[in-house]
């Protein structure tokens, strides 16, 4: 199962889960960016590798043993992307399942300056725009992050209240059996020291 969250890409764009189509009618380059992460804690990374691909070649891919990567690319506008995220089909298959959180977000890369508009106040504001556009994609990236803790956060809650309740069930269980040997051993030793006094 794949846990993930997008983010509504530029319109004119289609997309589903894993491929990432845009059209023609956006300026001539996107940004193509997103992070993944292995939300089993106590899973090896050793099989999990991922990548963004195009039609034409692999854009990005991850290191092995990596349990989270964030990835940034800037591609032409149009065909399609792919996020591919794999258990074992390039490294060492163990036959496990494994919940690997991701996001892929597509944006409009920022416009350039004209070449008849140069000066210091323009390029300091293109500057401003590229730094809040940065900071936005490691905002966006953060609350990814917690995302995936929050779902870590509700796979152990469900885990340790399994836990607990087979260890409460046992715990009656005990409780009752020990009940029960206290009992029996009770009426052996009344009904032994009863033998005794008619002896």
């Amino acid at each position: 199962m794949d846990v993930g969250w997008m983010t509504p890409p530029p319109k004119n764009t289609d997309t589903n889960s894993t491929t990432t189509t845009a059209n023609t009618h956006q300026p001539p380059r996107a940004l193509r960016s997103g992070d993944f992460d292995l939300l089993d804690d106590d899973l090896s990374s050793t099989p999990i590798s991922a990548r963004l691909e195009s039609d034409e070649k692999i854009l990005w891919s991850s290191h092995s043993k990596e349990t989270e990567g964030i990835f940034e690319v800037t591609t032409h506008v149009g065909g399609k992307h792919r996020l591919c995220l794999e258990n074992g089909k390039h490294f060492k298959d163990d036959g496990l399942q494994r919940h690997i959180g991701w996001a892929i977000r597509v944006r409009k890369q920022a416009r350039a300056l004209r070449e008849d508009v140069v000066g210091p106040d323009q390029e300091r504001a293109l500057e401003l725009v590229n730094w809040a556009e940065a900071l936005g994609e490691e905002w966006e990236s953060l609350l990814d992050h917690y995302g995936y803790l929050r779902d870590r956060e509700t796979t152990h809650t469900v885990m340790s209240t399994s836990i607990m309740s087979r260890v409460v069930r046992w715990t009656i269980l005990e409780g009752l059996s020990l009940f029960l040997i206290a009992f029996c051993q009770v009426m052996y030793l009344r009904k032994f020291f009863e033998k005794r006094r008619y002896l």
